[in-house]
């Protein structure tokens, strides 16, 4: 006989001993010894299977000594936790308490440290014990114990002595690692009882009810969430039991939909209400919102989903309640705050079902199934969504062993009204979990991103030529030819798609500013298969590692594309300026253009200043000539861009801050391995002014030609309440914060940052960004005066549009057509070319909105990959207290994070003082990681204490012993955090934060002194904002003459490059506030514009132009200083280049000293 034949002889006496084994007599005792329909008559729900016993089962207790290193191995080092890190009891939930209140053994506020038996399943399709397979980084969920393997359990559960459950033998199994230390319970209505339940067990079980253990061992929030769950569990199951004919098993029963026609005879009675539903939390306790309208739980909801437009039957008063969420997400995506009772109702139809295609996961316990049974046949599994305001989904698939470990998308084709959850089929597997690939999948599968390549039909409508296609000579004799003009784009580094470019012509008296854009509406025609795709897909989508194109590659990257040294053809507006740089003209047209150097930021600004080109960049294209040509152009578009941006802040425009990040990624795996903010420069300002005017001219053009049916971009006035929560923190400050006009808003933000660190300034701007309605497409007729108008709020402008990127914007592409149909059509042409916009607004809105949401997750997602491998400490700012912590803000990266501060038990967790850390680069002794070692656990004997009063609310940390204040913190504080990331197999990685003591963590000590020693930098092209709210705010900053602010005062003077002026005495102004320069330059003779404040009762700003040589400082100094001590607010207006900042720095105070 072979050896491989004598192997499967040995193997299968093993398994025949082994089997035989287990079939012992005495039925009473030994389960696995009973029939299999007797066994599913004592236990329904359970079945027999042959197991083999073995020794090295993980028990995941961190308690347990003896499979320490055994657990270590397979991950679940500290899935359950021990005594020392807050630990008080182990439970173990029998079939029927996971079947009836799963949610509350699966919710970790509700019960930690939860077991589920690998052997328990629960109702229909074998669906066993709910829970999260817990691997010792997340004390979420459920401990998955494989008791079909463990041979301790099997004998335990077999002979004489064997236990009266399967629980209670796994409870005695665990009782004895834990050594008394804490107690371990079994959770079963059936067996609590029972007098014999714990025979035999050791003295620490304990067998409870699921209220009982409610009762016991549930604290805090965690055991009103458990009793909500249990009754709301309990009211459940009796209307199933009523509607199954007393079977309780048979799933949960919903009411019946309401008709048509009764829920519009609702409606029109007012007890209806309409809306989309929008779901705050889903678990233990569900709730949900329809136009202000709570939904308090799962039932109530009857079977809708989030997003879905329900039809809600209002309570009677004495039903409404308060939500327990205190922030609620509004239809338009804005947040308001509830903490009393509110109107309440149910929803009693579902009049559009939003979701219907669902990105989701295996459910981590049919995972499990799936991988230990490996032969057996599933016609479903439950899959979690990765959103988590979804409910799971009941897969109906033969495929279910390829979605182990995947990320797929489910379809949901029904929800029955006496089933759990719905049901729905498999659509399409996107790639695995955690995996890059699979991750960015998912995210646009999520948002409904197309990322499938153009079709063969809609490429063959482009040019024949391809990339050698030339401009036809006919097409030139069409348009306006501008080629001599000289023009160029100036774009971000590694820009391909140029969808605009900038020309400066000077004629004998006049100037000639263009700003020419693709002539895409040339290459996509209505009505063709190019154009119906690029309507589909809306907008480019740009994420960290590739860009989704909304035209093909040899449209956006090349024929379409203002490359450098070809012609083009191009939409232009033209604005002609006298020599005072005032407006004379605008013309709106197509033209050809040859753009003659294609410019970054970085090179644009650095020939604008007469610096060096930056390191890397080539400077074959300029020679000396050239050089000062394109310098000269660029400081006429400077002074144009700044003065018309002074006219719009006069206005009430207003300037807020959002973070930019970029992303260093590993070429292989496409990691991310370092995150850099966005280095702006004062170029970036001064392009995306230009932008704007150009958006403003063709959007007055088009609704001349067309009122009713021009497509405007519309930013409404924020809504009512918007800034409270702002309002409440600047009165922290003492700080009365003012939102009725963009104009009083920027007074306000300025009084906050002339007294406020950087990152407090940061914090208020990027609050009063979200505040801020959203910005939408609209169709012109669609708008009355009584909706305010459709202008744009944030840019002050009456008319506005989007023109300037049609290669990577279908609006743009709609709004050339109405251009060009407004300046280049006869009459009766352009009434025929009207129609129906508001569907094609709401749509382009819709992926927009996509878009930017796609956009956004995806640079958090790598943030928080980054996070994973490299934990950073950077500084926060509390903006709000809550009962159980705080709030913050991280300004570095313009997020809002919960930071909880007290642990299960309520003791109050304590500041960490000590992190390890591993040297990344042996070389490099500064290349520190730090890591966070020690456990998230509260200090005995400290508890939080919340107070509110007139200055602001606080969270103090109160020594019980003496009731002593240890440490408190209150809104606005300055706060050290370290960030890091936990990965979550559902909804994808999740960031933590830890509060550390910024004087004892050597880590945070770090950080905090390289941060001081960072120079403070102005931004120049903040100017006509700061001079704004200085005016506004005028006499607010007191005049100080301190020494240690020279530099500070020489910084101002650069920035202002302010002149003489004798002080009249009849303004309120100091004489140099009354007139400062607008442009941006360090020539010795820079002045090409100044702010003039019109005397008067309203002091309005007027710009006008002045001689190009510097006025003498002589006596001036002192004006100088008090300039400096109102434009205090700049000091925290954002970042320059700080080389150019400290080169112009030694220019100016080199020019002061002259003075003397």
């Amino acid at each position: 006989m072979c050896a491989r034949a004598r192997a499967r002889e040995r193997a299968s006496s093993r398994r025949v001993a082994s089997f035989a084994a287990r079939r012992r007599p005495e039925p009473r005792t030994a389960p696995r010894a009973m029939s299999r329909d007797a066994r599913a008559r004592r236990e329904p729900g359970r079945r027999a299977r042959e197991t083999y016993a073995r020794d090295d089962v993980a028990c995941g207790s961190a308690e347990c000594a003896r499979h320490r290193a055994l657990n270590l191995a397979r991950g679940c080092a500290a899935a359950l936790a021990s005594a020392d890190d807050g630990a008080r009891c182990y439970v173990v939930p029998d079939a029927a308490a996971w079947r009836a209140h799963g949610d509350v053994f699966s919710d970790p506020r509700c019960a930690r440290d939860v077991i589920a038996l690998r052997s328990t399943r629960v109702g229909r399709g074998g669906r066993r014990a709910r829970g999260t397979a817990r691997g010792g980084t997340a004390r979420g969920g459920a401990f998955v114990f494989d008791d079909e393997h463990c041979a301790e359990i099997a004998r335990a559960t077999s002979g004489d002595g064997a236990f009266a459950s399967r629980e209670v033998a796994v409870a005695a199994y665990y009782a004895e690692k834990v050594g008394g230390k804490f107690p371990v319970v079994v959770a079963s209505d059936a067996l609590a009882g029972r007098a014999n339940a714990n025979a035999n067990a050791n003295a620490n079980v304990e067998v409870l009810s699921v209220e009982a253990f409610i009762d016991a061992y549930c604290d805090g929030e965690g055991r009103e969430i458990a009793r909500e769950a249990y009754e709301a569990a309990v009211a459940a199951d009796g209307a199933d039991a009523e509607d199954a004919g007393g079977n309780a098993g048979a799933g949960t029963s919903y009411d019946a939909h309401r008709s048509e026609g009764e829920i519009a005879e609702g409606a029109a009675a007012g007890t209806i209400v309409l809306g989309a539903l929008r779901v705050q939390r889903l678990g233990a306790v569900c709730e949900g919102f329809v136009d202000g309208v709570l939904i308090p739980s799962k039932h109530a909801m009857n079977r809708a989903i989030h997003g879905d437009s329900v039809a809600v039957e209002i309570c009677p008063e004495d039903e409404w309640r308060a939500a327990t969420a205190t922030s609620v997400t509004l239809e338009d995506g804005d947040q308001t705050t509830t903490t009393s009772k509110v109107r309440t109702g149910r929803v009693v139809g579902i009049t559009h079902r939003a979701t219907l295609d669902v990105v989701a996961c295996l459910d981590v316990v049919d995972e499990e199934d799936l991988k230990s049974d490996a032969r057996g046949e599933r016609n479903g599994a439950l899959c979690v969504p990765m959103d988590s305001k979804i409910v799971k989904v009941k897969l109906l698939t033969r495929r279910a062993r390829d979605l182990v470990g995947q990320r797929f998308i489910v379809r949901i084709d029904r929800w029955l009204a006496n089933q759990r959850y719905p049901s729905g089929h498999l659509v399409k597997i996107l790639g695995g979990v955690g995996e890059v690939d699979g991750e960015m999948a998912a995210l646009l599968a999520r948002y409904d991103i197309p990322a499938e390549p153009f079709g063969a039909r809609a490429l063959a409508e482009l040019p024949r030529e391809g990339a050698d296609w030339m401009v036809p000579k006919e097409e030139i004799e069409k348009r306006r030819d501008l080629r001599h003009h000289r023009a160029c784009s100036i774009d971000p580094p590694g820009c391909t798609d140029v969808d605009d470019a900038l020309s400066v012509h000077v004629s004998a008296d006049r100037v000639e500013i263009g700003v020419h854009i693709a002539d895409v509406s040339y290459f996509v025609r209505p009505g063709t298969l190019l154009d119906h795709e690029a309507q589909m897909r809306g907008t480019t989508v740009y994420l960290v590692d590739r860009r989704l194109d909304m035209l093909p590659s040899l449209l956006s990257e090349n024929l379409a594309s203002l490359l450098e040294r070809r012609d083009r053809l191009a939409v232009s507006c033209v604005w002609t300026l006298d020599r005072n740089l005032d407006v004379v003209d605008v013309w709106l047209g197509r033209t050809v253009i040859h753009s003659r150097h294609q410019m970054t930021y970085y090179q644009a600004q650095a020939i604008h200043d007469g610096q060096p080109l930056p390191h890397g960049d080539s400077s074959d294209t300029f020679d000396a000539v050239e050089r000062e040509l394109v310098r000269g152009d660029l400081q006429t578009l400077v002074a144009f861009a700044n003065k018309t941006n002074a006219i719009r802040l006069a206005h009430g425009a207003v300037e807020l801050e959002s973070a930019e990040l970029r992303f260093e990624t590993d070429a292989q795996t496409k990691t991310p391995t370092e995150v850099l903010q966005k280095d702006e420069v004062p170029m970036m300002r001064v392009v995306a002014e230009l932008m704007i005017l150009a958006n403003s001219a063709a959007a007055r053009t088009t609704h001349r030609a067309f009122p009713s049916r021009a497509l405007l971009r519309r930013h409404a006035p924020p809504r009512e309440g918007g800034f409270e929560e702002l309002t409440k923190l600047a009165a922290a400050k003492g700080i009365e914060l003012d939102g009725s006009s963009g104009e009083a808003l920027n007074a306000s933000l300025a009084r906050v940052a002339a007294t406020s660190e950087p990152e407090v300034t940061t914090l208020f701007r990027g609050l009063a960004t979200r505040a801020m309605s959203e910005a939408q497409y609209i169709s012109s007729g669609s708008i009355s005066g009584a909706d305010g108008g459709f202008g744009h709020y944030g840019l002050a402008l009456t008319y506005y549009t989007h023109f300037t990127s049609p290669i990577r914007r279908y609006a743009d592409v709609v709004v050339h057509r109405q251009l060009i149909a407004a300046v280049d059509v006869a009459e009766a042409e352009k009434r025929a070319t009207e129609r129906d916009l508001d569907s094609l607004a709401q749509h382009l809105n819709e992926r927009n909105r996509a878009s930017k949401h796609a956009q956004s997750r995806c640079g958090e997602i790598y943030l928080l990959w980054l996070l994973r491998e490299k934990p950073m400490i950077e500084p926060a700012v509390v903006h709000e207290i809550r009962d159980d912590g705080v709030m913050v803000f991280l300004p570095a990266f313009h997020m809002k994070a919960p930071i909880r501060l007290v642990d299960d038990a309520g003791n109050a967790i304590e500041e960490l003082k000590e992190s390890t850390f591993e040297t990344r680069d042996p070389d490099d002794k500064d290349a520190k990681q730090w890591l966070q070692a020690t456990p998230v656990v509260g200090v005995a004997g400290e508890t939080l204490r919340r107070s509110t009063s007139v200055e602001g609310d606080s969270l103090n940390v109160v020594r019980s012993s003496d009731d002593t204040v240890v440490r408190s913190y209150a809104l606005l504080q300055k706060v050290w955090v370290q960030m890091s990331c936990t990965q979550t197999r559902t909804h994808g990685p999740k960031l933590e934060l830890r509060l550390l003591d910024a004087g004892a963590h050597a880590g945070a000590r770090d950080a905090r002194i390289a941060r001081e020693r960072e120079p403070r930098a102005f931004k120049p092209t903040t100017l006509s904002t700061a001079v704004k709210q200085v005016i506004a705010d005028i006499g607010s900053f007191p005049v100080d003459a301190d020494a240690d602010e020279n530099d500070d005062r020489r910084h101002a003077v650069e920035n202002l490059n302010v002149p003489a002026k004798s002080a009249s005495g009849r303004s309120r102004l100091a004489p140099p506030l009354a007139r400062l320069t607008l442009n941006d330059d360090t020539r010795a003779t820079p002045a090409l514009g100044v702010i003039t404040v019109d005397e008067g009762p309203d002091e309005t700003l007027r710009v006008e132009r002045v001689h190009a040589k510097r006025r003498a400082f002589d006596a001036r100094r002192a004006a100088a200083a008090r300039a400096w001590a109102r434009l205090h607010a700049t000091r925290a207006l954002g970042d320059a280049g700080r080389a150019r900042h400290r080169k112009r720095a030694r220019r100016v105070a080199a020019a002061l000293d002259a003075l003397d």
